[in-house]
């Protein structure tokens, strides 16, 4: 049996290292981005889960991570 292996597409986050899932929105963006080969650079803002840092990010940076993404934790 052949078990499938989960996973999402994220950044790392350039403060703590936790890996940053990315919007649908931006996953599209990055399938268009390869689908022509655009030269021209394309930037997001995501905030890492863990540490709550926020930054800028190039569609480059995106790449596969396995498992699944962190859950946010709500602050009291």
């Amino acid at each position: 049996m052949i078990a499938e292996l989960k996973g999402y597409r994220g950044v790392s986050c350039v403060r703590c290292g936790d890996a940053i899932p990315i919007s649908a929105r931006v996953a599209s963006l990055q399938d268009q981005i390869a689908q022509r080969e655009m030269h021209t650079p394309h930037a997001f803002v995501a905030r890492c889960k863990l540490c709550e840092y926020e930054s800028v990010y190039a569609v480059g940076h995106v790449q596969w991570f396995t498992g699944e993404p962190r859950r946010r934790t709500a602050r009291e």
